[in-house]
């Protein structure tokens, strides 16, 4: 099987770290079943940072 650029990016076969590919979901190839997020994207970590805010909202309202 070739080799991609983007198969470069497993961390620990759990983790998606790769900063060439633009992908936000990547669906995890050895379980077959689910998607994990592409770390290397920053558009993840600007979803993540607005998650969290979120929550912090919801947190401190109720």
């Amino acid at each position: 099987m070739k080799s991609t650029h983007r198969d470069n990016g497993w961390l620990t076969g759990r983790i998606y770290f790769n900063r060439k590919d633009k992908r936000i979901l990547i669906r995890r190839p050895q379980s077959g079943f689910g998607y994990t997020m592409n770390l290397g994207n920053k558009w993840t970590w600007i979803i993540h940072i607005i998650f969290v805010i979120i929550i912090v909202i919801l947190v401190s309202v109720l």
